[in-house]
């Protein structure tokens, strides 16, 4: 997504340079990590839109959705990557717009819209784990390096398998921020 956005991509550098500096071998501290909003904007929108497309639940006793009674045992079948992409929720809903993650919009926004690592006793034991590594990947890769791809987000053709995946592969051209001449992929 950052090398599709550069806009975003610099933003997100910037925010690095401002919190961890320019130097690539220094690993970022909890503190640190804590301070990266804008990338944790970014991540938080890209699996908005590349989530796990539904999950399957069981309800144990009946739920009352007041017209519908969800009786107890059934199957559901929830699908995350609709309620992601509902403009009922979503201002862009089907754009890469990392704001939909101000403190502001997630205020204004009901608390079940957004579930990439699903929730409750099932949901993701390494959701917090995950987060965590990829702030660290993306700070110390965006530091070092710039992302670049000829794909535009609204030509995408994708494939359906646990999660939405763009088929053709995630081109993309990976370049020495000291030698932006020098293409390493």
């Amino acid at each position: 997504m950052l090398a599709m956005f550069p806009e975003h991509q610099e933003a997100v550098y910037q925010e690095q340079l401002k919190v961890v500096g320019d130097d690539p071998n220094i690993i970022p501290t909890w503190d640190q990590l804590s301070n990266m909003e804008y990338l944790g904007r970014v991540i938080k929108e890209t699996l908005r839109l590349y989530c796990p497309l539904a999950v399957f639940r069981t309800p144990t006793k009946d739920i009352d959705l007041g017209e519908y009674t969800l009786p107890a045992g059934c199957t559901l079948y929830i699908k995350l990557h609709c309620l992601h992409k509902d403009p009922q929720f979503w201002s862009h809903p089907n754009e890469f717009y990392p704001d939909h993650f101000l403190s502001e919009a997630i205020a204004n926004r009901p608390k079940g819209c957004y579930f990439p690592f699903s929730a409750g006793p099932r949901g993701c034991p390494g959701k917090l784990y995950g987060t965590i590594v990829m702030k660290m990947l993306l700070s110390t890769l965006l530091r070092k390096y710039k992302f670049e791809t000829d794909l535009k987000y609204n030509e995408l053709k994708y494939k359906y398998s646990i999660q939405l995946e763009i088929s053709g592969g995630y081109l993309c051209r990976i370049k020495h921020r000291n030698k932006e001449s020098e293409n390493v992929s």
